[in-house]
């Protein structure tokens, strides 16, 4: 599989999850989300807000992959999502962009 390949079936695989599981076992330990208000969130307390259910994920589709950038063992990609969840019963549509910083960790990316 390529590289570039990897990296896509990493953005599908978060683009499609509806819940925690899809997140520990494809970030590195130092990953980091930083949420639209600003806040930063580890993966560990990410996991924590679906667990408990604070954060309800109903449906996520993959709109465009804008760009994937590789360069050695480090790789970036720009992608939009269009979410549907809800935040402590309160629901959300957002048409999100992310921007994700990839590492290749002993030939996997995550």
């Amino acid at each position: 599989m390529s590289n570039t390949q990897a990296i896509k079936d990493l953005i599908n695989g978060y683009a499609t999850s509806k819940d925690s599981s899809f997140l520990i076992p494809n970030v590195t330990e130092d990953f980091l989300v930083v949420r639209p208000s600003g806040n930063p969130i580890s993966a560990k307390n990410l996991v924590w807000m679906f667990n408990s259910k604070d954060l309800v994920a109903e449906s996520s589709e993959l709109i465009k992959t804008h760009k994937i950038e590789i360069c050695g063992d480090m790789a970036y990609a720009v992608f939009t999502l269009y979410e549907i969840f809800s935040y402590k019963g309160n629901q959300n549509k957002d048409l999100s962009t992310y921007t994700c910083i990839f590492k290749n960790e002993n030939g996997t990316w995550k």
